[in-house]
């Protein structure tokens, strides 16, 4: 991890250096958070900032990029975070594309959830979904091939899961303990990942292998009742991606099956996520488009909040200067025990500025559901972003 920081504070300074005449942008973001379910005790609201630099220069064959972000917040401490998301050196030898330094990189095709995307850990304390990850200090290399794209991973250190403070929102009500691992490395162990993608006419096609340490950790709590203990198991897998592109609709599939540790030894499991989206173009007459969402959710790990979840949303996109754009998603488990909605919707005021909406209900009809313990955790969240 300390070569991690060390590089990521040198490349910050190379890359503000005017003799590198670097691109650099800038977005400086204001949220308010309104919790209207609250319980006594609990926050009322939030309100935070983020500042984020985006950063690259290139210089012969070779490119250095950053990303950094500062976010402060008025109550929550979880999610107060320094970080540099992305910072490394990307230079070509013997073929590959090597990568030096913290990288983020995306695996997956389905819109619910991405059982298939362990690279990076989670900022989860952010609450801005798929986009809110912490670099991956690591070395990478990308080759293209006759039959597809090659990436391979090592992994030096392991970041911790981000989580909101007890009286914030969304949150259990209970602290965490310190974490406990299945490696006797613990942060510092190693993780390997590689992936190989591919398409065949309509589809695009991927496969996948890991070995490190599981970036969701299973949480129990501990025996007096007052704190969460988190575990991070072992994990050894194999991920499978599919995506069918026809004229309106889409077919997506992503698998990960393998053998999890835990405290009572090791165990097999299986995460799959099954889903079509089918687009009208331009109905009632207008220039909008309007896909139809439908996915299926297998999990059997315990981290899962159910094993078995049906989704269903809606995405709309209108075409226009101001590149609105708005997704409803809601998902229910298979014994209608528990539920989920989530609304977001942006929107460019002009160009320097935009504006974000984003929602989020849980319900659960029993104490033993997982989202029961998030039932005061209902939020609206407005974001107003500027950028230079």
């Amino acid at each position: 991890m300390k070569f991690a920081v060390r590089g990521s504070f040198a490349l910050f300074i190379v890359l503000t250096q005017p003799a590198f005449s670097a691109e650099v942008n800038g977005t400086l973001s204001s949220r308010l958070d309104f919790y209207p379910d609250r319980t006594s005790g609990t926050a009322s609201e939030g309100r935070s900032a983020e500042l984020k630099i985006d950063a690259f220069h290139d210089f012969g064959e070779s490119r250095i990029v950053g990303e950094f972000i500062a976010r402060g917040d008025q109550k929550d401490s979880g999610r107060r975070i320094t970080e540099a998301r992305q910072a490394y050196v990307r230079t070509p030898l013997a073929g590959f594309d090597f990568f030096l330094g913290n990288r983020q990189e995306f695996w997956g095709k389905t819109e619910s959830k991405n059982v298939v995307d362990v690279i990076n850990q989670s900022d989860a304390a952010a609450n801005e979904g798929k986009s809110a990850k912490l670099g991956a200090p690591s070395i990478s290399a990308e080759r293209y091939l006759d039959i597809g794209d090659l990436q391979l991973w090592y992994i030096s250190g392991f970041r911790e899961k981000t989580f909101n403070d007890s009286d914030a929102h969304p949150s259990s009500g209970l602290p965490l303990n310190s974490a406990d691992y299945a490696r006797n490395n613990a942060k510092t162990a190693d993780d390997y990942a590689a992936r190989l993608s591919s398409f065949a006419g309509n589809w695009d096609l991927a496969g996948s292998v890991f070995y490190g340490t599981a970036r969701n950790p299973i949480l129990t709590v501990a025996d007096d009742g007052s704190a969460l203990n988190p575990y991070y198991a072992l994990q050894k897998s194999i991920g499978l991606e599919a995506q069918y592109t026809g004229d309106v609709t889409l077919l997506k599939w992503e698998s990960l099956h393998g053998t999890q540790s835990s405290l009572y030894g090791n165990h097999d499991f299986s995460a799959a996520v099954a889903g079509v989206e089918y687009t009208f173009y331009g109905p009632f007459d207008t220039i909008w488009d309007i896909g139809l969402i439908g996915e299926i959710q297998h999990d059997d790990r315990p981290q899962a909040a159910a094993n078995q979840f049906g989704v269903a949303g809606i995405r709309m996109v209108f075409n226009d200067i101001a590149d609105s754009n708005m997704l409803f998603l809601a998902s229910t488990d298979r014994k209608a025990d528990q539920s989920f909605i989530s609304f977001e919707a942006s929107r460019r005021i002009n160009n320097y500025s935009s504006v974000k909406l984003n929602s989020q209900f849980y319900n659960a009809r029993s104490s033993t559901a997982s989202f029961s313990t998030l039932s005061d955790d209902d939020a609206v969240t407005l974001t107003l972003n500027m950028f230079f």
